[in-house]
């Protein structure tokens, strides 16, 4: 399967992609070779293989229960500074 460097402007002006720079011959290239490798993959024999998916598993929920936490006073405790209840770090973006 050709690209065309009409189908990779349609698609950059879809994408609203800069179409100045002249690189169309080099994407087209490049999507040539994905294609190429994908048409090889598709050569592939895999009557073989067995299906990777098991549809008969299903997800498992668990209730949501309210469970104590560690007490406020023994985390600050380990905290080089507080303030208001919390621990308090230093501002690193302005």
């Amino acid at each position: 399967m050709a690209i065309t460097k009409k189908e990779i402007e349609h698609v950059a002006k879809l994408a609203r992609l800069d179409s100045s720079g002249g690189v169309f011959d080099t994407l087209s290239a490049d999507m040539q070779s994905i294609v190429a490798m994908v048409d090889t993959l598709q050569e592939l024999d895999l009557s073989a293989m067995e299906d990777s998916v098991d549809l008969s598993r299903k997800n498992v929920f668990r209730s949501d229960e309210v469970l104590s936490s560690f007490p406020r006073d023994k985390i600050l405790k380990n905290a080089p500074s507080q303030e208001a209840g919390g621990v308090s770090v230093p501002k690193i973006v302005e």
